[in-house]
């Protein structure tokens, strides 16, 4: 039997299947034909690793432009890169982006 060798957003994706499924690691493990302790190694590793990640400063502020009195926002920093967003911006849609960001 071969190895199928995995990169990290394959391994996270495993593990979100796993989290969904309801079954245990050894049940999760067996119907996937996957090493159940290689797949906790990797599985503490991958959320050790996210749950570590770093600091994203954000402040609210207001800006003002001739058009607009005062137009809530919430900027987002993060090394050198400033995303500046309204405050009515969709939660959900906000919470997607960081996650597709973070992998």
């Amino acid at each position: 039997m071969s190895r199928q060798y995995r990169n990290t957003a394959q391994w996270l994706e495993l593990i979100e299947a796993f989290e969904r499924s309801g079954q245990t690691q050894v049940e999760f493990c067996a119907a996937l034909k996957l090493n159940p302790k290689y797949f906790n190694k990797r599985r503490s590793e991958l959320l050790n690793t996210h749950s570590e990640s770093a600091f994203v400063q954000v402040q609210a502020q207001s800006m003002s432009t001739p058009a607009v009195n005062l137009a809530a926002s919430l900027t987002l920093n993060f090394q050198q890169t400033e995303l500046t967003l309204p405050l009515s911006v969709d939660p959900r849609w906000l919470a997607g982006l960081i996650k597709a960001l973070s992998v």
